[in-house]
């Protein structure tokens, strides 16, 4: 594959000699198209216009992956927690200093 500054000066070379005769090479369509004065500014405004829409259209979309996205990491860690972790963080032993015989009394209860 030929590297993209080579392509470019080959296409240039070649929109070149097709305006000598009347025609252009339109990348877009991948046909020769009559060549017309004003033609390509034409082709920019509806370019930069489609762009500005579709640019917009791809933000939405950006953002509104980005929060479900958020939305499934929130719900999978929610499921991904243990029960073994719940119940030990949600336990006396995360509040204070207990005794031995405390600690284990509530370890009986700790899930299998």
């Amino acid at each position: 594959m030929a590297p993209s500054w080579l392509a470019a000066y080959v296409i240039g070379w070649l929109q070149a000699n097709l305006q000598k005769v009347g025609l252009l090479w339109r990348e877009s369509n991948s046909d020769l198209e009559g060549f017309q004065e004003g033609k390509e500014a034409q082709a920019l405004r509806g370019y930069e216009k489609n762009l500005l829409l579709m640019g917009s259209f791809f933000l939405f979309l950006s953002w509104l992956g980005f929060f479900f996205n958020l939305l499934v990491l929130i719900s999978v860690h929610s499921w991904a927690v243990s029960r073994k972790e719940r119940f030990l963080f949600s336990s006396a032993l995360t509040e204070q200093d207990l005794l031995v015989e405390q600690v284990q009394e509530i370890l009986k209860e700790f899930p299998t």
